[in-house]
């Protein structure tokens, strides 16, 4: 296993694409920034970042969703992206006085825990594929657990407060797949922020491994997704796509996870089409070849 597949959370050589370690770059220098008012949070960032235990837990990860399923990456990458969304969202909704975060006005929590409880439950919520993607969340729960009884001793000295911090990480790791499931604010912008990890750079693996379905096609049609302050709502979500068929992942992946979450209220979702209409929308396959139970390119 050589230190280039270790560095990108892909096992047996299947490289990431460059748009997609370019976001990632992108999303490190987000997190550093927007959690350096917050030692605690940043802290627990840089722990992660460096944990043998989560580094070989993203592996691994990835090591059954996409090499053994196909599916795009949910390994280091992803979370850190992922990671970066939540920021953002999370710095909005606090500047915004018709939200109230949960951890502060239900447990009477700081600013500061909501940040490490999003930041760290955007970096584990995907752990647990490294069991199975069936359940994985559960997985996920446990896993996650474990890895936080070590480090957060670290910067939650006082049980208590590292008790409640815990609870509400583990409930938002629990709910990231599902929107209906996510009970507090901080939860649902762990929903919103793994939907909007929806760039053409993840989704081209499982293209790459032979996986050409809707899911993959649209997937490659998303050239960037931007998370901003709203004029209508206090969140917009811009979608940047080169080709109609993105408008999938809008619906099936993102717009889901929005509509089920407490954030529906608080987002909308703006999709243009570039180029525009009078260009030729960009082409993703000439050809399909349907041979041995598979959709084939050529």
């Amino acid at each position: 296993m050589t230190e280039k597949m270790l560095e990108n959370g892909l096992l047996y050589g299947l490289n990431m694409p460059t748009s997609y370690t370019s976001l990632e770059e992108q999303s490190v220098k987000t997190i550093e920034s927007g959690l350096s008012r917050f030692p605690k949070a940043l802290s627990l960032f840089r722990m992660l970042q460096t944990d043998a235990e989560v580094t070989t837990l993203f592996n691994l990860a990835n090591f059954i969703a996409v090499r053994k399923l196909g599916y795009n990456d949910h390994g280091p990458i992803h979370a850190r992206i992922c990671a970066a969304n939540g920021i953002r969202l999370l710095d909005i909704l606090v500047g915004d006085d018709s939200v109230e975060l949960d951890s502060v006005k239900g447990l009477g929590l700081s600013e500061e825990d909501a940040y490490v409880i999003v930041m760290v439950a955007c970096m584990l919520h995907d752990i647990g594929n490294a069991v199975h993607r069936e359940e994985h969340e559960i997985f996920s729960v446990i896993y996650a657990k474990s890895l936080l009884d070590r480090l957060l001793t670290e910067i939650y000295p006082e049980i208590s407060r590292r008790t409640e911090v815990l609870s509400q990480i583990l409930h938002a790791v629990y709910a990231h797949d599902h929107g209906e499931n996510a009970l507090t604010i901080e939860a649902a912008i762990v929903v919103v922020a793994d939907g909007a990890d929806i760039t053409k750079g993840r989704g081209r693996l499982s293209f790459d491994l032979g996986k050409h379905d809707i899911h993959s096609i649209s997937a490659l049609s998303i050239e960037s997704v931007e998370i901003k302050k709203g004029e209508t709502k206090p969140i917009e979500i811009h979608v940047t796509m080169s080709n109609s068929a993105g408008i999938y992942q809008l619906q099936e992946t993102l717009g889901k996870k929005v509509a089920a979450s407490p954030l529906r209220d608080y987002v909308e979702i703006v999709a243009d089409l570039i180029p525009s209409r009078d260009v030729p929308e960009q082409r993703i396959l000439d050809r399909m070849i349907f041979s041995d139970g598979k959709y084939k390119s050529s």
